[in-house]
């Protein structure tokens, strides 16, 4: 029973991070920064695929500045590890955007890790890979 009781849990938390993750995803298509600036934590970092890290503030301005637009993103291969307060989701991501006015098609596979705080799943960061540019 315990073992069974575990399991259902953890499936719970992989719900609960899959969520999040949606909703981070959709701040991000829309810039919506009220909300992203609730789903990050205060330490948040994200490495893009440059081996450039921005933190939360740095993150923020670059969504704001209006020169990223979403086209379409699809995520295949979603899946999620959890360790405690500690959730580690990978995926690939297939985009469509215009970035600095230039169109773009981008594959990327992502890391994105979220900690639970006081029973809320944040974003603290991640980092993504390009596989594929056109």
């Amino acid at each position: 029973m315990k073992k069974y009781l575990k399991k259902i849990i953890n499936t719970v938390k992989v719900e609960e991070i899959k969520h999040a993750y949606e909703y981070w995803k959709n701040a991000v298509i829309s810039g919506d920064l009220s909300s992203l600036d609730m789903i990050c934590d205060e330490n948040f970092a994200w490495t893009n695929d440059m081996g450039v890290t921005n933190n939360k503030t740095e993150n923020l301005y670059k969504i704001a500045s209006g020169n990223l637009r979403y086209l379409s993103w699809i995520n295949e291969d979603i899946t999620v590890k959890v360790v405690g307060d500690v959730g580690i989701l990978r995926t690939r991501e297939k985009l469509k955007l215009i970035v600095y006015r230039q169109r773009v098609n981008a594959i990327q596979d992502v890391t994105a890790i979220f900690i639970n705080q006081n029973g809320k799943w944040l974003l603290a960061g991640g980092q993504e890979t390009t596989s594929s540019l056109n």
